[in-house]
């Protein structure tokens, strides 16, 4: 059984639908559900932006608040719900987050594993390529 299960959120509701069910198997396993989030590796996480006198959330806010907002949704499934972000592109930064935790389980969506993104790659290709444990890819669609 797994005890730590690793899911990436991107505000996609292809995400929000694998950290449904990735909250899922942690609740009927027992295990601790991790959320990450990664924000783009050419952008900082805390490069601010001001429009005149209107300051917007910086790309680190922004992948915090989507985290925290779908970890949220998650507490009345399971009951232990840690969230991080993650600087890189979202497979490698899900598949490094993994190798940091000790992760025994990725769930990843499967938004653009068919048709031309099986050719082109998408972060659920990445990850099963790359994971080091078990991948569950959810049908999102």
């Amino acid at each position: 059984m797994p005890k730590i299960i690793l899911v990436g959120v991107d505000g996609s509701d292809s995400a929000r639908k694998a950290a449904q069910t990735a909250a899922e198997l942690a609740a009927s396993t027992g295990a601790r559900l991790h959320i990450v989030t990664a924000v783009d590796e050419k952008t900082r996480f805390d490069d601010e932006v001001v429009i005149g006198d209107v300051r917007l959330m910086t790309p680190g806010e922004q992948a915090e608040a989507i985290a925290n907002e779908v970890a949220r949704s998650l507490n009345g499934i399971t009951p232990e719900v840690h969230v991080s972000l993650a600087h890189g592109k979202p497979g490698d930064a899900l598949v490094q987050v993994a190798k940091d935790i000790g992760a025994d389980l990725i769930v990843v969506g499967n938004r653009r594993v068919q048709g031309i993104g099986r050719i082109l790659g998408s972060v659920a290709t990445d990850v099963a390529h790359h994971a080091p444990c078990d991948v569950y890819v959810v049908k999102t669609f």
